[in-house]
């Protein structure tokens, strides 16, 4: 790999970074990060990256803190005439934020994106965006990975026989056609009525899963009510078992509360959010190998539909 390429990461993705590093056979950089007495962040790079690619893995989940040291990381890369900044940002926040619900409410991903190419990113690569529209609010290249292969190989794995499909909304239609080209499986919707964010007035299940092996797919599960809603309402429809597979683990609020309760068998995340969690129900799928093949692609410009 040219030496002309440098990988750091910001304070929350350090042991992310540790394994996308390893895999790709190159060092990590730290970036020294200082916080002063009022919580007002410095960062600062330790060696010279003039005229360097600098990967920068970031996780940027709340607090808005973390969203803040990687802009001033991506500040200083460019302040320290490095030749190329490119973030890599599993997960994008705001991104459930998209298109204005009502009136006088904001377009937050938009403005996301406005802030991180104002600092000067060039590039980015992210996993499983909430909805595709996004990618129109950058004019520098986003590279939307998909975590299509890595659950798949891991469903395979687990060996389940009577396997069914099923789509959270109608929005993830699309996602479980797409798993379903690789896996001998049913496939069934749930239809659901919001009164507003993180909180469900009906659910409906469209097809059948009586006698199933009911697997759900998502790109997010947050407070996880809703998803254990549903794998309960799975079970009561007669489904053998439920499991679900969502890249990207906010679990904020009552959601490792609410998945003790509810009769879903395992959650299956990605490490784009959380990294480790001692809880009997949860369960880690790295997506440490798939960010590092990307990252190499790019540096041999090479394709990435591939992956």
């Amino acid at each position: 790999m040219e030496n002309t390429i440098k990988i750091y990461a910001t304070s929350t993705a350090v042991s992310l970074g540790t394994k996308i590093a390893q895999h790709l056979q190159q060092p990590l950089y730290p970036v020294h990060t200082e916080k002063f007495s009022d919580g007002e962040l410095f960062v600062r790079f330790n060696e010279s990256v003039r005229g360097q690619t600098v990967f920068l893995i970031a996780k940027v989940n709340m607090p808005y803190e973390n969203f803040f040291e990687m802009l001033m990381t991506v500040d200083a890369a460019r302040r320290s005439s490095a030749r190329e900044v490119v973030l890599v940002m599993p997960y994008l926040p705001h991104s459930r934020q998209e298109r204005r619900d009502g009136q006088r409410t904001s377009i937050s991903s938009r403005m996301v994106a406005d802030i991180i190419q104002l600092m000067g990113a060039d590039r980015i690569i992210t996993l499983d965006l909430h909805t595709n529209a996004i990618e129109g609010f950058y004019k520098v290249p986003l590279d939307p990975l998909s975590s299509l292969k890595l659950f798949v190989d891991h469903i395979k794995d687990c060996k389940r026989d009577h396997l069914c499909l099923c789509s959270p909304d109608f929005g993830g239609i699309k996602r479980i056609k797409q798993y379903k080209k690789y896996l001998d499986a049913e496939m069934v919707v749930i239809n659901k009525e919001r009164l507003k964010a993180n909180q469900v007035a009906h659910m409906e299940i469209i097809g059948d899963v009586k006698g199933r092996n009911v697997i759900i797919i998502d790109d997010l599960v947050d407070t996880a009510g809703t998803l254990c809603k549903a794998a309960d309402l799975l079970i009561e429809h007669g489904a053998e078992s439920v499991c679900a597979y969502c890249t990207h683990g906010v679990l904020s609020g009552a959601a490792l509360s609410n998945l003790e309760k509810s009769r879903i068998e395992k959650l299956y995340i990605s490490d784009t959010v959380v990294e480790a969690l001692d809880h009997p129900k949860i369960e880690v799928v790295s997506c440490a190998e798939l960010l590092a093949r990307a990252m190499e692609n790019l540096i041999n410009n090479k394709s990435l539909s591939q992956i």
